[in-house]
C-alpha cells in the first residue's frame, strides 16, 4: 500500500461498483452518473423558472479516522532507553456520504440502487479490486499522479475492505449538510474500513553491542534501630 492511492483507490472502487449496478438498473435508460464530488448547490433559476438537477449519485468521503485495534496493536514502539525500532502502520477507516440528486422521486430511485450496490459488496472480493484497478487505463506520459493508481495493490492489504452503512441522527446529518453548504438530499452514510496506508518509514538497524560491562557496588546494612525508639507502648498517658 502506499499513502499517495490507497485511499482514492478505495473511493474508486466504491464508484464503479455502483456505476455497475446503475447499468444494469436502468438498461434501456440513460445512465445517471456517479460524482466523487462533494452534494452541488442547486442551480440558480433562468430568467425565473428553476432548472432541474442532472440526475445523478454523489459519492463523498467527508471523514478519514485512525482505525483504533490497528493503532494499538503494535504498541510500545519505543525501546527502554527511548528510542522507535518499529514503524506503526498507518490504519485509516473511510466516512462516505451518498447521496442522490434529481428531479421527482427519480433520485430515491437512483438512492436505492446505490445503496443495494455497497449492501451486495459488503465485503469487497480482493479480485474485483484487482480487476476494477488493474483495468485503468495509463497514459504513456502521465501528467499527474492520480494517472498512476492503477499501480496500487489494494487487493493485497492485510484486510479485506468492508462497507457497512452507518447510523446519523438527525443532529449529526444537519451538522454535515450545514459544512458543504448544500440543501440536504436524500442520503446515507457508510463506514468503509480498513485502508492501509503505508508512509514507507524506514528505521536504521540497531547499532551491535561490542561488549558487555558488568559492574556492582556493596550496599550498606541498614542502621538498626535503637532498643528506646523501637518499643512502643500503648497506654494511658502518665499524670
Amino acid at each position: 500500500m502506499t499513502e499517495h492511492f490507497a485511499i482514492p483507490a478505495t473511493t474508486f472502487v466504491l464508484k464503479s461498483i455502483i456505476e455497475a449496478r446503475l447499468k444494469i438498473a436502468y438498461t434501456g435508460f440513460s445512465t445517471p452518473t456517479v460524482s466523487t464530488e462533494p452534494p452541488p448547490r442547486p442551480p440558480a433559476p433562468a430568467q425565473g423558472n428553476p432548472q432541474p438537477e442532472q440526475l445523478g449519485l454523489n459519492l463523498f468521503m467527508h471523514h478519514a479516522a485512525s482505525n483504533g485495534a490497528w493503532r494499538n496493536m503494535y504498541d510500545p514502539h519505543i525501546d527502554g532507553a527511548g528510542k522507535r525500532f518499529r514503524k506503526a502502520p498507518l490504519v485509516v477507516d473511510l466516512h462516505y456520504l451518498l447521496s442522490a440528486q434529481g428531479g421527482d422521486l427519480e433520485r430515491e430511485v437512483v438512492l436505492g440502487v446505490g445503496m443495494s450496490a455497497l449492501h451486495r459488496n459488503g465485503v469487497i472480493p480482493r479480485p474485483m479490486i484487482q480487476q476494477l484497478l488493474s483495468a485503468i487505463a495509463v497514459p504513456a506520459q502521465p501528467t499527474k499522479l492520480m494517472e498512476k493508481l492503477t499501480s496500487e495493490p489494494l487487493h493485497t492489504q492485510p484486510e479485506s475492505i468492508t462497507v457497512s452503512q452507518q447510523a446519523f441522527d438527525v443532529d449529526m446529518s444537519t451538522k454535515v449538510w450545514s459544512a458543504l453548504q448544500s440543501p440536504m438530499r436524500p442520503c446515507a452514510h457508510y463506514l468503509v474500513t480498513t485502508v492501509f496506508l503505508d508512509p514507507g518509514e524506514v528505521f536504521p538497524d540497531p547499532i551491535d553491542v561490542d561488549s558487555v560491562v558488568i559492574t556492582g557496588r556493596p550496599i550498606p546494612d541498614p542502621v538498626p534501630l535503637v532498643a528506646e525508639e523501637a518499643v512502643i507502648v500503648v497506654g494511658d498517658p502518665v499524670p
